[in-house]
């Protein structure tokens, strides 16, 4: 065969797999600076299988339904149904008209009997079935896990992945949290406070501080639960305009109580708010934390001299992240409480000690893979030369997929590490396949030599998307913890097919 020139590090696809190496370590131990304890795991994240921790699966309560009635319109049936089920109903349009989101579970029974009382009934789907769904809505769903998701960041737990399956079921996974804390995390409401600066400057109390950090230059305002009686469910805009340019100003809209508009009012009297707002400025806090911070603006300030003011909204800036924060401040006036029930349908716990058994023993099968297929591809050849390059491929791959995985925040379980050897399986056949191209026809022109690699990695791309297309399949369709497993095999053979394999090609080619 006749070899090229220039030198391995001179090629091309060589050089390509050092870089991918060198970043993917980067990712993991270099930036972002890893956790001070971190050790060799760097920003390298594990499943409750593997640190212990706890599950919940959970069931979010509600009923989709539609109604006819020839004697109450929309507002009135939501009304209606509001007060004699004690609980929210959301309208929304479909093709065929109206649906009716109850914010609870109620039985088909029990929903007709309340709908007589308007003389209506539940209405039927073109097959002839009721339209009555144990169900909620995509929107109702994502704000529920929004707000389960801003409970967990506000506590600090990154190791936390949330599934959803459907519209109305939730799998939640909390590495290194006991099963009660997990229960009581999902379950309760957040403490939401309001709190007004008494002393000090504008800029003394920025989002992320803690009571006890602003507590001696702040006076307590009321309590949510106490003074807010209702919150927007969508954040509201309006143009204002600063030195002759229109912008789009978002906010938070709510409503108060009579206790909660008095105890604001008399507040920001009592503190002078109204006549120096910049410096007495309203502080909101979502167990114990300050979530937002702002003066009372020019215009309230003037009303609050006359009168209590009952609805407010807590202005967040312009653009796309003025409307992402006043999304989120809704969910923190809303303390935390879910729009919806939910009914902890199934659970489990693995205990810290048995996680951390369980990921030395996917370290230790993981590295017997690797030395194992090495092992066998040796006797196979039995030519130092072209094993140890097949290892280095190897195991060039399973530092790609962990870089992968520190960079985008994936978490490692054992379904993960499960994709990890096979992904090392089916790599070793892959180099096998062009190994043996290369060696069945001697050493050969430059020409011969690709048309047998073209023809190996015809070979390779075929059977890498075969496998790419099967696992998609499990991949979107968020089939729980194998979901990982699928992620894991596409991304390997992705990286073998377009880094790792013509790499090693050329490597054969000159070493043989």
């Amino acid at each position: 065969m006749k070899k090229n020139g220039g030198g391995l590090l001179g090629d091309i696809r060589v050089m390509a797999v050092i870089l991918c190496v060198f970043a993917a370590l980067v990712v993991i131990y270099v930036y972002p600076p890893p956790p001070a304890d971190a050790g060799i795991n760097g920003n390298l994240r594990y499943g409750l299988d593997l640190v212990g921790g706890s599950s919940l699966q959970l069931k979010l309560e509600g009923t989709l339904v539609k109604i006819n009635t020839t004697s109450a319109n929309e507002s009135e049936v939501v009304e209606f149904l509001e007060e004699e089920l004690d609980t929210e109903v959301t309208p929304y349009k479909d093709d065929g008209g109206a649906v009716y989101e109850i914010r609870k579970s109620v039985t088909k029974e029990q929903l007709s009997e309340v709908l007589r009382g308007i003389n209506a009934d539940i209405a039927k789907k073109p097959n002839g079935e009721d339209f009555f769904e144990d169900s909620i809505t995509r929107a109702t769903r994502d704000e529920t896990r929004r707000i389960i998701e801003t409970k967990i960041n506000m506590l600090g737990l990154a190791s936390t992945t949330i599934r959803t399956v459907g519209d109305n079921l939730m799998i939640i996974d909390l590495a290194g949290i006991d099963i009660r804390t997990a229960r009581d995390m999902v379950g309760k409401p957040g403490k939401f406070e309001i709190r007004i600066q008494t002393n000090g400057t504008e800029g003394d109390i920025a989002k992320g501080q803690r009571l006890e950090e602003i507590e001696n230059i702040t006076a307590h305002v009321m309590y949510g639960s106490e003074g807010i009686e209702s919150v927007g469910t969508t954040p509201t805009s309006e143009i204002r305009k600063w030195q002759g340019e229109e912008f789009e100003e978002w906010g938070a809209p709510f409503a108060l109580t009579e206790n909660g508009a008095t105890a604001l009012r008399d507040s920001a009297v009592e503190f002078d708010a109204i006549n120096n707002p910049e410096n007495h400025q309203l502080a909101m806090l979502l167990d114990d934390e300050v979530v937002y911070s702002a003066p009372i603006a020019d215009e309230a300030c003037k009303n609050l001299e006359e009168g209590v003011i009952y609805r407010w909204t807590a202005n967040t800036g312009p653009e796309e992240e003025g409307r992402k924060k006043a999304r989120e401040l809704i969910i923190h006036l809303k303390a935390g409480a879910l729009p919806v029930n939910v009914d902890i349908i199934g659970s489990g716990e693995v205990p810290a000690y048995l996680g951390a058994k369980f990921k030395n023993g996917a370290l230790i099968a993981g590295l017997l893979a690797l030395i194992s297929v090495t092992g066998v591809v040796f006797l196979r050849y039995r030519e130092p030369k072209i094993v140890l390059p097949m290892f280095f491929a190897l195991f060039s791959e399973v530092i790609l997929i962990l870089g992968f995985a520190a960079l985008i925040h994936w978490q490692l379980d054992l379904p993960s590490i499960a994709g990890i050897i096979a992904v090392i399986g089916t790599g070793v056949d892959q180099l096998v396949i062009i190994t043996d191209e290369v060696l069945s026809g001697g050493r050969s022109s430059t020409k011969m030599y690709r048309k047998r690699i073209d023809f190996a990695f015809g070979i390779i791309f075929v059977s890498a998307t075969t496998t790419i297309v099967a696992m998609s399949a499990i991949a979107f369709m968020a089939l729980g913890t194998l979901r990982g497993f699928a992620i894991v095999i596409i991304v390997g053979l992705l990286f073998g097919v377009f880094i790792t394999r013509p790499a090693y090609a050329r490597v054969i080619e000159t070493i043989v």
